[in-house]
């Protein structure tokens, strides 16, 4: 039976600090929670009804046992996780007083980066979508791996989703990361942004660059904790939402896609459909992304708080057809 979802790229734990206890180091406390984007959207999607699959690294270590048992658990099918010599991936996590996170990450040679392309299998394309985004371009051997799995999915029909996540500091130089993005870019049917992603990308609103180097793709746009936007063959659509507390906004926009994504598949919303020009669906797309997103960013840890999501799928289940 072929996947609504397949996502593809870094599986890692982000550590927390929950009390930390006067100045000094000594008797502060952690805890691990999940990350790497790939990993949050399919966590969510998979408890929002949605049958997706993961694929990715991790070590044969502890917290790799820890991570699948944790992706098992949400229903996520974890038969396309590689475990690799390589030690699993960490990312340590602090917060501002508005709840936004800062990364430092511990991942040199880690196992979320450790992917090649002989490690991506045909089966691992079978799926109604794909899902990359632009972190596993960043190495020479991940980024081959990546352009192997767009191989196998478009082969097999899949439509690709491009979830951008724009660090510049990781990328060796500006042009490299704009050439590398603008590849991606193109392959996709439906692109993610958050205005913040587009600016560092090119230095403007980003509307500019995502028509040359995506024309014929529909486009989501987050504009933080106000509103979102859709283009595409529908027209243009703006859904404004209300301010929450914000206790950490790590996986804020992975929620959003998540919920957006969830309402795009049950209407069977797919390019050259009907669904897919329908005003509608896309107001509901992005209406769904923010209550999911206001979930996540109301507990420490990128899908913590994203529970309770009753009344959430039955919203959802309202856009399949008949």
């Amino acid at each position: 039976m072929k996947l609504d979802v397949i996502s593809f790229g870094e599986i890692l734990w982000d550590i927390f600090e929950t009390k930390p206890r006067g100045r000094e180091p000594i008797g502060r406390e952690f805890r691990r929670e999940l990350g790497g984007a790939p990993g949050n959207v399919a966590t969510v999607l998979s408890r929002l009804g949605v049958k997706v699959a993961l694929v990715g690294g991790v070590g044969k270590d502890r917290f790799g046992d820890a991570l699948l048992a944790h992706l098992a658990k949400d229903g996520v099918d974890t038969r396309f996780v590689v475990r690799m010599p390589s030690r699993t991936g960490l990312t340590f996590v602090t917060r501002d007083a508005r709840g936004e996170p800062s990364f430092l990450f511990y991942r040199h040679r880690s196992a979320d980066v450790s992917l090649t392309a002989g490690d991506v299998k045909p089966a691992m394309g079978k799926a109604r979508w794909a899902l990359v985004g632009t972190s596993t371009l960043m190495t020479p051997s991940l980024a081959a791996a990546t352009r192997r799995f767009l191989q196998v999915a478009q082969k097999q029909g899949a439509r690709v989703v491009v979830d951008l996540n724009v660090r510049e500091h990781l990328w060796p130089s500006r042009k490299v990361m704009q050439r590398e993005i603008g590849k991606l870019a193109a392959s996709a049917a439906l692109i993610k942004a958050s205005d913040q992603d587009l600016r560092a990308l090119a230095g403007t609103s980003g509307l500019g660059w995502l028509a040359a180097h995506a024309p014929e793709a529909s486009w989501i746009v987050t504009r933080g904790p106000k509103a979102a936007s859709a283009y595409g063959v529908h027209g243009e659509t703006l859904v404004r939402t209300s301010r929450a507390r914000c206790v950490d906004a790590t996986g804020a926009g992975d929620a959003f896609l998540a919920g957006a994504l969830a309402v795009l598949l049950a209407a069977k919303a797919e390019p050259g459909s009907p669904s897919w020009e329908d005003r509608q669906v896309w107001e509901g797309a992005l209406a769904t992304g923010h209550l999911v997103a206001r979930k996540a960013i109301s507990a420490a840890g990128a899908v913590r708080g994203v529970v309770g999501l009753a009344a959430v799928r039955a919203r959802i289940s309202r856009y399949r057809p008949g």
